[in-house]
C-alpha cells in the first residue's frame, strides 16, 4: 500500500506544480509526447529483460486501459473543469466495489463505508462549494475515465512482469495509439520554448514514469479497489502541497474532504 500512497503523493506534487510552471500546452500535444518521452525512456529495460510471453495479452490490456484513463482525463477536464475531472475519474473506486458486489463478494461493511466517506471526502476538497458544474459530454468523459483507471487497476493487479518493464510496454500501447495525433501536432511541437519542455520533461519522469511504476508495484499485491481507493490521497497531497509552493493555504473544506478521504482508507485496510 505504501507504494501507491508514493504514487499519489507525487501524482499531487504535480497537481501542485502544474499552476506554477507549466506552460499552456494543449492536450493534443500533451498527451502524445507523455506517451512517446515515457516510452523511449523505458525502451531499453523493455529490451533487456522482455516480458514472458504469456504476459503480453495482459499488458496490452493495461496499456488500452492507461491510455483511455489518461485521454479521457484531459478530455473531461477539457470540457469541464479540473476539479470535477479529478472527481469523477476517482469514481473508479466505487465501480470496482459494485463490480465485486455484482460478481456476489462478501465485502466487510467497514469497507463500503471507507470508500463512502472517501468519496464524499473527494467531492467535498475537490468540488465543494464551487458546485459541480459539467456538461453531459464533460460528465461521459469523466466516467470513461473512471471505467479506464479502475481496468488499468484491474488488469495489473498480480503482473509478474517487473513494474519499469510493465510501464514500458503500456507507454508503448499509449505511443502508438497517439503517434496519428501528435503527427498532425508537429507544428505546435516545434513552437514549445524551454519552460514548456521543462514541464514536459517533469511530467515525463515524475508525473508518469516513477509514480504509475509505483502504482504497478503496488498493485501486483494489492487488490484494485483497495488500490484505487488509496490513490485518492492524490489530492489531499496537491492540497497540502499547493499551500507551500503555490501560496494556496487550505480551507476549511480542503481540511475536512482530506480529513474524510484518510478515514476512508483507513477503513479499507485490512
Amino acid at each position: 500500500m505504501i507504494y501507491v500512497a508514493l504514487a499519489a503523493l507525487l501524482w499531487g506534487l504535480g497537481g501542485a506544480l502544474a499552476g506554477r510552471f507549466m506552460g499552456e500546452i494543449p492536450p493534443s500535444v500533451l498527451i502524445p509526447l507523455r506517451f512517446l518521452l515515457s516510452f523511449f525512456l523505458l525502451l531499453p529495460l523493455v529490451l533487456r529483460f522482455p516480458p514472458a510471453a504469456k504476459e503480453w495479452p495482459r499488458l496490452l490490456r493495461v496499456g488500452l486501459a492507461l491510455s483511455g484513463a489518461q485521454a479521457f482525463y484531459y478530455l473531461a477536464i477539457h470540457a469541464t473543469t479540473v476539479a470535477t475531472g479529478i472527481f469523477l475519474q476517482y469514481l473508479a473506486p466505487a465501480l470496482l466495489t459494485l463490480y465485486a458486489l455484482l460478481r456476489g463478494e462478501r465485502l466487510p461493511g467497514k469497507a463500503l463505508l471507507g470508500v463512502a466517506v472517501a468519496l464524499l471526502g473527494a467531492y467535498v476538497l475537490v468540488v465543494g462549494s464551487k458546485g459541480f458544474t459539467a456538461s453531459p459530454l464533460g460528465v461521459a468523459y469523466g466516467l470513461l475515465s473512471a471505467l479506464s483507471f479502475a481496468l488499468y487497476a484491474a488488469f495489473s493487479h498480480g503482473l509478474k512482469t517487473p513494474p519499469l518493464v510493465s510501464l514500458g510496454v503500456a507507454t508503448g500501447v499509449g505511443s502508438l495509439l497517439s503517434l496519428p495525433i501528435l503527427m498532425g501536432n508537429l507544428p505546435r511541437v516545434w513552437t514549445l520554448d524551454p519552460g514548456d519542455w521543462g514541464a514536459v520533461a517533469y511530467l515525463v519522469i515524475l508525473g508518469t514514469v516513477v509514480p504509475f511504476s509505483l502504482f504497478l508495484l503496488g498493485v501486483r499485491t494489492v487488490p484494485a479497489r483497495n488500490a484505487t481507493l488509496t490513490a485518492m490521497l492524490e489530492p489531499v497531497a496537491g492540497a497540502i502541497l499547493a499551500w507551500p509552493l503555490a501560496g494556496e493555504p487550505l480551507s476549511l473544506e480542503a481540511l475536512l474532504g482530506g480529513t474524510l478521504i484518510l478515514l476512508g482508507v483507513a477503513l479499507n485496510r485490512r
